[in-house]
């Protein structure tokens, strides 16, 4: 099995953030990618691929051309106006009609305007590894059309809270979408056009950025599990009155087991059987864990490879797996090889 990883996401290492009213050392620190790497580097069967290069032009089918504008400037732009160099951390958020206007001229005012939260810091390195996080996912799916049935794009930062035009949680390109729209676009020539992507979100927080993003493209189905919003980030979406024809959402009581979770689960894939794509994407948080700090669900390590047996047995169709959420540690690189191991283990 193909697992495509650029070194270039350590660039991306903001010193500290603001959550639950404290500032702490930042979470989603470059160590957590490492550890992945280097357990699956010990994983028979995993085949180490570097993250190619490709044309920016597919960021701008899913994201602004502002806001991408922006991410590449931030840094040398907030620093050059004379504000705190080790990063940007914004100080208002424009809320309801506010974000009707344009975000002025201010390094401060662009700030809350593009990023939706204290723990989304941009530093000196960030863009670099931004872009090569999504050069991961785009790799990763282009060796699904190569040929391989299954692929995991060890993308950091990681992606599914970025929205259309804006940063949040840890996320500031959209991997899970950049790759979908990437399959859907390159397969176009092979199926007259009709090309469908499923995008299946299994991290403990609601993917809003990638609901946001799907509901202005065409035959891509999102469905997401996680943690009910009315106690988890990112707190105000992923409620079922948000569903349509193009997002799912499955929001779960805290607590929840691995058996009530693995109910909903088979209900998520036989909604995306029943939508009939030819390529899916799954967004892969392992923040699910019941021992992870930023979750509050109640799931053993045990479920993982019992996941994505399902999945390969329901499933067969080229997935590729993309790195999301997942800050215990003592457990990730563990709970990430298990999910993948039944992947490794059915490569035709």
């Amino acid at each position: 099995m193909i697992v495509v990883y650029s070194p270039h996401h350590i660039l991306h290492n903001p010193p500290k953030e603001f959550i639950f009213s404290q500032i702490v050392a930042y979470g989603e620190s470059p160590e957590r990618a490492e550890l992945i790497y280097e357990f699956l580097m010990d994983v028979e069967g995993a085949e180490l691929v570097n993250a190619e290069t490709f044309d920016h032009g597919h960021f701008f089918k899913v994201h602004s051309t502002e806001y991408l504008e922006y991410l590449q400037t931030a840094y040398e732009e907030w620093v050059a106006a004379g504000l705190w160099a080790e990063g940007i951390m914004p100080e208002f958020f424009p809320i309801g009609k506010l974000r009707d206007h344009r975000p002025g001229k201010s390094p401060e005012g662009k700030a809350g305007f593009y990023m939706t939260d204290c723990c989304t810091m941009i530093v000196k390195g960030t863009w670099e590894a931004v872009r090569y996080s999504g050069y991961t996912a785009l790799t990763g799916a282009k060796h699904l059309l190569l040929g391989q049935s299954r692929v995991f794009s060890l993308c950091r930062p990681p992606g599914h809270h970025a929205g259309f035009d804006y940063a949040g949680g840890y996320c500031f390109v959209n991997n899970a979408a950049l790759a979908a729209k990437y399959l859907q676009d390159s397969g176009e020539l092979k199926s007259n056009g009709r090309v469908k992507v499923g995008i299946l979100d299994l991290d403990f927080h609601h993917g809003n950025g990638t609901q946001d993003i799907v509901q202005r493209l065409d035959n891509i189905l999102f469905i997401s599990l996680h943690g009910d919003p009315d106690y988890s980030y990112p707190y105000l979406t992923g409620f079922t009155s948000e569903n349509t024809s193009k997002n799912i959402n499955f929001p779960l009581p805290p607590g929840i087991t691995d058996e009530n979770y693995f109910k909903v689960f088979c209900d998520a894939v036989s909604t995306l059987q029943q939508f009939g794509a030819s390529y899916l994407v799954i967004s892969l948080g392992v923040d699910t864990f019941e021992k992870d700090h930023l979750g509050n669900l109640c799931l053993s390590a045990k479920i993982y490879p019992r996941l994505a047996e399902y999945l390969n047995n329901e499933m067969k169709i080229p997935t590729l797996i993309v790195m999301e959420g997942g800050y215990n540690k003592e457990f990730l690189a563990s709970n990430v090889a298990s999910f993948l191991k039944p992947f490794f283990d059915h490569q035709p």
